[in-house]
């Protein structure tokens, strides 16, 4: 059975979070609920859970002060969280799972459901240390990007990403010094968190680091060339946008 802790300073956030838990989850128990870091922290340490639901802005401090009094943590994370941009982006990179209030029932099940197959541990102080980074406003942009594979946790430097490709519900990264990274995530999501990295989605199955272009080839329906003269297509409703992005650059 799954154990859960719940920690918010918001009574009604808590209760609501209890209440759908109890009614949609089946085979965990909440072992515990605080209201606040300090009180956050010491319940981890009596309760050893399996699962933290964790609020992000709390009256004593941030849910990250709550993941950095642990060094070598078992328990995986959510955070549950009314949408603050700076915070969720950093928790993005950093591949946290979050939930947004008020929390739609079905995505809290689809949340711990996640949260069992996901140990928080791998790769966990450099993650923790990319979202510090993250949610201050004048780090911008991102400088790297948790990637995790069914066996892996990778923290990837962005610059060195070449580009993206979407294989179904599955993203291939290409590197400049690393190889191949895969991920069951859709190139839709990475579209979305690289694009203000210097990305551009040059066709359906492509993202591209605009960095690493060499030039654009008009012929064969449109080609970006990369500086590892890797070839790769642009659509047509695609190509203005491209030149122009490109021209940016420069």
């Amino acid at each position: 059975m799954l154990r859960i802790v719940i920690i918010d300073d918001e009574i009604q956030a808590c209760n609501a979070l209890k209440n759908m838990i109890g009614f949609y989850c089946r085979e965990v128990d909440i072992v515990g609920i605080a209201n606040g870091v300090s009180e956050g922290i010491e319940l981890i340490k009596q309760t050893n859970p399996d699962l933290i639901l964790l609020d992000i802005q709390m009256q004593d401090g941030l849910g990250f002060d709550v993941l950095k009094a642990f060094r070598e943590p078992r328990f995986r994370v959510v955070f549950v969280t009314a949408y603050e941009q700076y915070a969720i982006r950093a928790i993005r990179f950093a591949a946290f799972d979050y939930l947004l209030k008020p929390v739609n029932p079905d995505d809290l099940a689809d949340a711990i459901t996640r949260a069992e197959a996901n140990l928080l541990s791998r790769q966990y102080e450099a993650r923790i240390q990319l979202m510090d980074s993250g949610i201050n406003p004048l780090h911008h942009p991102m400088k790297r990007l948790v990637l995790n594979t069914s066996e892996s946790v990778y923290v990837a430097v962005i610059d060195d990403i070449v580009r993206c490709e979407a294989d179904q519900n599955y993203t291939h990264f290409f590197f400049g010094t690393r190889e191949r990274i895969t991920v069951s995530k859709t190139l839709k999501e990475f579209d979305e968190l690289l694009s203000e990295c210097g990305f551009f989605r040059v066709h359906q199955s492509h993202l591209v680091n605009l960095a690493w272009v060499d030039r654009y080839d008009k012929g064969c329906g449109g080609m970006a060339v990369l500086k590892n003269k890797i070839k790769v297509p642009v659509s047509t409703r695609k190509k203005e946008m491209f030149i122009d992005a490109l021209k940016r650059l420069f």
